[in-house]
């Protein structure tokens, strides 16, 4: 008589272990979810000088070319336009420095640049030379970390 309850506690153990297991796959798929990386998406990086008040937004901080927005204002927020902006991608630790490239003004204070070339990952910066309406010259340096 002792052959016939063996069954059914062996099911029973075997339904334990298998919510356990379940439970656990669920456990390790949500914790996967939510440590999977997120999408490049654009860096905001905020700055300024004794002048102007600047946050740059760079499109996509990876190996690679990106695109950046400088948006410039009065430190009283006022939108500063009709200032003139070079901007240089450099990474002093390896000594790499691509030319500067002049940024398009797009009104109200935003200056647009594409294809800044971003050639390894590390610690770079990006040098802007700001031109005023009055002729005065402020330069910056915003520093930026790219990934692979």
């Amino acid at each position: 008589m002792t052959a016939g309850p063996a069954p059914l506690v062996f099911r029973a153990v075997t339904g334990r272990r298998a919510i356990a297991a379940t439970t656990a796959v669920i456990a390790l798929l949500l914790l996967g979810w939510l440590l999977w990386p997120s999408p490049p998406g654009a860096t905001v990086l905020y700055a300024g000088t004794a002048r102007y008040a600047v946050t740059v937004t760079v499109g996509d901080p990876h190996i690679g070319s990106t695109d950046v927005t400088v948006t410039l204002a009065s430190r009283t927020g006022k939108p500063v336009g009709n200032a003139a902006i070079l901007l240089q991608a450099t990474m002093p630790l390896m000594g790499l420095a691509a030319p500067p490239i002049p940024a398009t003004s797009t009104g109200t204070g935003r200056y647009d640049t594409s294809g800044v070339p971003l050639m390894m990952t590390g610690p770079w910066q990006l040098r802007l030379t700001i031109t005023g309406p009055t002729g005065t010259t402020d330069n910056l340096l915003v520093p930026l970390t790219v990934t692979g």
